[in-house]
């Protein structure tokens, strides 16, 4: 009963845009357990070319799911976006988000699909079927990375840290279609979400005062990824910007130098917006924190070092006083030897 009720306050407390996407996505599952209407709203990616060119389900193959489970995974995930994305972005953009990352993922599948399908000559490739928002989970696990970058989240078993979720989340997709709940295109469209949420998140996101983008160092593609990979994937990223540059797809990045600065001279980077600059003040101040409360520790600990009497301490006097007294008697015993001898 208090889950449902905790439920129901974050469900009340998110925008239309949460909402929308949660009553659409049960709506949308209870209607394709109609016969033959998931097979209607699902994508096929040979069903997207001429003749049939069934463009809408881009949007329909988005929102409906074919499991439960799916479904029961959905839910607390937009519920999270609406907590940390949305205050952040606001309602309009994260809807804007879920929407390219959404359909970005539904076509990069298809031909991902269509490409192996020429490759392998299976025509089960040629007519699979797929639907959900794999993708856009995926592209949310990428978003989180940009955000809070250095949060972790404590499982008691293990602690995750925020910077490897896109990764973490390809891992238990794949695991989850091993073991066959999930099909084998799920972890396709979490990887091609990373792929296109990354794409906007990196060059074309919007952050006012003409910065689109996010070029800061902790948020090249070779992060997204295990730390033995990324010097691989740094030098194939390095030669697909040079590529996308040529056509113009993308810009290189352009430093300004303001001279006429009072105090030292200022450079300005894309992507160095107001959000990110916040970011690195709490991360120096969290920093800062936790050497304070180091050095209070230690402080303390030197303290009680001095006023408490250790055991070893104990055994010293014993042992001093032992020997003092030992010392005193053969002294003593000395004094009436002589004392005899003289008598």
């Amino acid at each position: 009963m208090q889950l449902v009720n905790k439920f129901a306050g974050s469900l009340n407390n998110t925008s239309v845009v949460i909402k929308s996407s949660i009553i659409g996505i049960v709506f949308f599952y209870l209607i394709g357990l109609i016969p033959g209407a998931y097979s209607f709203l699902s994508i096929t990616p040979t069903l997207l070319l001429p003749p049939n060119f069934r463009v809408w389900t881009l949007v329909t193959g988005l929102i409906v799911e074919r499991s439960i489970f799916n479904v029961l995974i959905d839910i607390p995930i937009l519920l999270l976006c609406g907590m940390y994305l949305e205050p952040l972005w606001g309602a309009l953009e994260l809807l804007k988000f879920i929407g390219i990352t959404g359909i970005g993922t539904t076509l990069l599948t298809s031909f991902v699909s269509l490409a192996a399908y020429a490759v392998t000559q299976n025509y089960s490739l040629w007519f699979v079927q797929f639907s959900g928002i794999s993708g856009v989970i995926g592209g949310i696990a990428v978003a989180f990375k940009q955000i809070t970058p250095d949060q972790k989240i404590d499982l008691k078993i293990h602690i995750i840290r925020i910077k490897d979720l896109p990764f973490l989340t390809l891992l238990i997709s794949v695991f989850l279609s091993v073991i066959r709940v999930f099909t084998y295109t799920q972890p396709v469209m979490v990887f091609c979400g990373i792929c296109v949420a990354w794409i906007y998140l990196r060059f074309y996101q919007s952050h006012g005062k003409g910065i689109r983008g996010d070029m800061s160092e902790h948020f090249d593609v070779a992060s997204l990824f295990p730390p033995i990979l990324r010097p691989f994937l740094r030098a194939i990223s390095t030669g697909l910007f040079g590529l996308m540059v040529r056509f113009g797809w993308c810009k290189n990045p352009v430093r300004t130098y303001d001279v006429g600065a009072p105090s030292a001279i200022t450079i300005s980077l894309p992507g160095s917006d107001p959000a990110d600059a916040e970011r690195r003040r709490k991360k120096a101040l969290r920093a800062l924190n936790e050497r304070l409360s180091k050095m209070q520790e230690r402080s303390l600990s030197d303290d009680l070092d001095d006023n408490w009497v250790t055991i070893e301490d104990e055994i010293e006097k014993v042992n001093s006083k032992s020997s003092s007294t030992t010392s005193d008697e053969r002294e003593e015993n000395n004094k009436n030897e002589i004392e005899v001898d003289i008598r």
